[in-house]
């Protein structure tokens, strides 16, 4: 679990420092992190729906303004690969979260619209409004999506375990 977290946060950093320059290392580490995955398959489903889960709604987040990319119409790859590595902690960093959805809530509602907030402040990203207002739009979204992202952690893992 260590790992697990200390790899997605230098990730999180290499792709909001140097973006696209930090996906191969990225793509070694999820490849890493898949295979020695003990429920591969659960683990690849996870990934594959919390990204596209993620990247339509950055995609909304940014039709509505809430966030631009001054070098993308849309969202630019290194934020799909960042999708991705975070679905990697799901089932494992933050699996403390799968059975209180009351703490998936709060936890999403407090510390990822803050990972959006510093990583306006390093990258290229910038918000369409003020700070606060970025925090109150993102705060609810995430602390929703957190509950959906674990109900599906556990359709995912518990469909496996039982085929």
């Amino acid at each position: 679990m260590l790992f697990n977290l200390i790899a997605f946060n230098a990730s999180w950093l290499g792709l909001v420092l140097v973006g696209n320059a930090a996906i191969p290392i990225v793509s070694l580490w999820l490849l890493f992190h898949i295979y020695s995955s003990k429920q591969r398959i659960a683990e690849l489903k996870l990934i594959f729906s919390v990204t596209i889960v993620g990247v339509c709604l950055d995609t909304i987040l940014v039709a509505f303004g809430v966030f631009t990319f001054s070098d993308h119409f849309i969202l630019p790859l290194w934020l799909i690969m960042l999708w991705a590595a975070f679905s990697g902690t799901v089932a494992h960093s933050l699996n403390f979260l799968t059975a209180n959805k009351r703490l998936q809530f709060v936890i999403g509602f407090i510390f990822p619209p803050f990972s959006y907030l510093a990583g306006a402040s390093l990258s290229r990203v910038e918000l369409g409004y003020q700070t606060l207002t970025t925090y109150l739009i993102l705060a609810p979204l995430w602390g929703c999506l957190f509950v959906f992202i674990y109900l599906l952690k556990n359709a995912f893992y518990l469909g496996e375990a039982t085929e």
